[in-house]
């Protein structure tokens, strides 16, 4: 469906409309015209109907501008009310990716990726890297290598991050940074906007 044809459409047929209004009107008032012909004071008349065709004008103007005025506001709720549907759609989403992240989490190959995550926050910062995971992480952590272990609250999906504090560095191979991310980069596709 797209807006702005059903937008053309309708200006046009309100345009048709008016335009169909305004001929009819214009019709009587050139009828009413020569009726007063016959009579006298002809240019008296005349000057009348042209101040009435020109109210006419003016009434047909201001009525087009309000029609402009409210399909422009219409336009404008409709795009919020895309924009709205489409974000609970992206939030409807990422839940459903945050609890497959969950899940993951508690898989066995949950144990493989803090390995990988762990070599390469060591290839990045060092092997004296201090290591900070959420505190349901940090026996397994401390299992998998031999650097200082933190706990961070903050961190809800799992995952590991790393500092080497002597060098003021840090990496992030949290979950929840990857699903920030993504969810980020998702919304700036160029397909998404509206």
């Amino acid at each position: 469906m797209d807006l702005d044809e059903i937008n053309r459409s309708k200006m046009k047929m309100f345009s048709d409309s008016i335009n169909e209004q305004a001929e009819r009107e214009i019709a009587e008032t050139a009828e009413i015209i020569r009726e007063r012909k016959n009579a006298t004071g002809i240019e008296k008349e005349e000057a009348a109907a042209r101040l009435e065709l020109s109210q006419l004008r003016h009434e047909q103007a201001v009525f087009e501008q309000r029609y402009k005025k409210e399909m422009s506001r219409c336009d404008f709720e409709t795009v919020k009310a895309v924009r709205i549907y489409r974000k609970e759609l992206v939030d409807g989403f990422f839940d459903e990716i945050k609890q497959e992240l969950s899940a993951f989490a508690k898989s066995e190959k949950y144990a493989d990726y803090l390995r990988r995550s762990l070599e390469k926050a060591k290839n990045a910062l060092g092997e004296n890297c201090v290591i900070v995971c959420a505190p349901k992480d940090v026996e397994k952590v401390e299992k998998l290598c031999k650097n200082e272990v933190r706990s961070d609250n903050s961190i809800l999906l799992g995952g590991i991050s790393a500092a080497n504090e002597e060098n003021g560095l840090f990496c992030d191979f949290t979950l929840d940074k990857a699903l920030t991310d993504e969810k980020s980069a998702f919304s700036d596709k160029k397909e998404l906007r509206l």
